[in-house]
């Protein structure tokens, strides 16, 4: 276990943006603080509310979940259904409303926020592209695939100038290796949970993916260290206690998916801190 400074100080870089290339480059060493689905302790989770307000914290990246309309349209949702955080069932009138079966007007007429509190009444489901205009205006984008071919998230990512300019990941490495087909230069991240098993490890390489994002109860120290001698690098997901930040930072993780990102970026802050005190 290396000592918590060390790793405060000396994490490996994630990307860089100018640069043709899917390996890791040097740039600002530090431990990557990733606002899980946006600010979504304190807005309702993928909107656009949620975004900007972690955006607006000067965090590193900002994740969110992608899935197409039945007219093809990328949206932002986590779930397959509509059910649980937009009022699909009363508008539509039925539940185990899928996204994917709805057409692009359908959903606009939606609310995606009040769910959570009326103060957010209003909000839509937003398209993946209003999204991306917000986050990258002031942060970095962690777009997790859920759905959808790997076309139209090349098309998407080429029309906006953005490819190599946020982090595409996946639990479906299929569709990870596609998408490394198209457009070889974009930076890639594995999504995994439960033990990472040699089977899996044969077939990171065909990914394409320089990063591995994988479940940190099923991320032991050891994992890790593999991991960045195979030159990946390492995210954690989802992560929302101190203990748990202290483990996966003094084990040497590059960058923590957190539904707290205003209290996890405090907590490296005041950890750095300490440490130069």
């Amino acid at each position: 276990m290396k000592p918590l400074l060390y790793v405060l100080l000396s994490g490996f870089p994630l990307m860089c943006t100018s640069c043709a290339t899917s390996g890791p480059k040097h740039a600002e060493p530090r431990v990557r603080v990733i606002a899980h689905r946006g600010n979504s302790s304190e807005a309702p989770e993928n909107t656009l509310a949620a975004f900007r307000q972690a955006a607006g914290m000067g965090i590193d990246y900002v994740e969110l979940d992608a899935r197409p309309s039945a007219d093809g349209t990328l949206y932002v949702l986590h779930d397959k259904t509509l059910d649980r955080t937009t009022n699909a069932v009363r508008v539509i009138g039925r539940a185990k409303v899928a996204i994917r079966d709805l057409h692009d007007g359908q959903i606009n007429e939606l609310d995606a926020g009040s769910w959570y509190d009326e103060r957010y009444a209003g909000e839509r489901v937003p398209t993946l592209a209003a999204a991306l205009d917000v986050i990258q205006a002031r942060s970095k984008t962690l777009l997790e695939h859920k759905d959808g071919p790997a076309e139209a998230y090349a098309r998407l990512l080429r029309d906006k100038r953005l490819v190599n300019k946020l982090i595409v990941q996946s639990f479906d490495w299929n569709f990870l290796a596609d998408l490394h087909r198209l457009e070889p230069t974009q930076t890639l991240a594995a999504l995994g949970d439960k033990p990472l098993t040699d089977e899996k490890w044969a077939k990171l390489p065909a990914t394409g993916a320089r990063i591995v994002a994988w479940a940190y109860k099923d991320l032991p120290a050891e994992q890790i260290t593999r991991l960045h001698q195979h030159g990946y690098q390492v995210f954690a997901w989802t992560v929302d206690e101190p203990a748990d930040w202290e483990r996966l930072v003094s084990d040497g993780i590059d960058g923590i998916i957190t539904n707290r990102p205003a209290a996890l970026k405090a907590w490296l802050r005041k950890q750095a801190g300490r440490m130069k005190g």
